[in-house]
């Protein structure tokens, strides 16, 4: 198996089981669950893109098309997705499903216009870099447990290290940046995913305590 290859199967397996936690709906207060579907479909689409670049680096050059299909969902709709979420989560506000359905056919449309004129390399850096700055800002001024928010904080940092310093052009000590961008990213959403699942299932206890005081 190829570095690549195995570069992006770490990035699956990592986006998987962010896909596992956010998965235990139960575990989560009602207010909280249709946000946790958004970010949860940003992690899936990080873990679909991921598993077939395994498979085109890995395997067949046969991938190459369902890659850069995913690939791109993943690059323009994750980070608004989870971004978003964090957003929401923390602050306990509620989007609807039609509102998460609109923000996702205004990010497709968004994403035409800026490849129609060419700019799309400048709207995906713009797009990541507000996603993570809103979600970041939400996380510092969240009143919550130190434990899940220093979860959270890593995960960003993590993410900032892959982006802002590594990158994923050319080498770095030997090694090719898109290797080392692609497990930081993995780092990032485990400990993001595991900080997410920590608070939202902390969080829902209140809400338990208050329907058995109602009954």
């Amino acid at each position: 198996m190829s570095s690549l290859a195995l570069s992006d199967a770490v990035l699956a397996a990592a986006s998987t089981f962010a896909v596992f936690l956010l998965c235990q709906q139960q575990a989560f207060a009602e207010i909280h669950r249709t946000a946790t579907k958004g970010a949860l479909l940003g992690f899936l689409l990080v873990a679909l893109a991921s598993a077939a670049g395994t498979l085109k680096y890995g395997f067949s050059e046969i991938w190459t098309g369902v890659y850069l299909f995913l690939n791109n969902a993943a690059t323009y709709l994750s980070p608004p997705l989870v971004g978003t979420a964090i957003a929401l989560l923390l602050s306990n506000k509620v989007w609807s499903k039609p509102a998460w359905g609109r923000m996702i056919i205004g990010l497709c449309l968004a994403y035409e216009i800026s490849r129609w004129y060419g700019v799309e390399t400048l709207y995906r850096d713009a797009l990541l870099a507000f996603s993570l700055l809103i979600a970041l800002y939400s996380v510092v001024r969240a009143q919550v447990e130190p434990g899940p928010k220093g979860l959270l904080l890593i995960a960003f940092i993590s993410f900032f290290i892959g982006g802002l310093v590594i990158g994923n052009q050319g080498t770095l000590g030997g090694y090719l940046r898109l290797n080392l961008f692609r497990y930081m990213l993995a780092l990032g959403s485990l400990l993001m995913a595991t900080g997410l699942f920590m608070l939202l299932k902390n969080q829902n206890r209140p809400f338990e305590q208050a329907d058995i005081n109602q009954e």
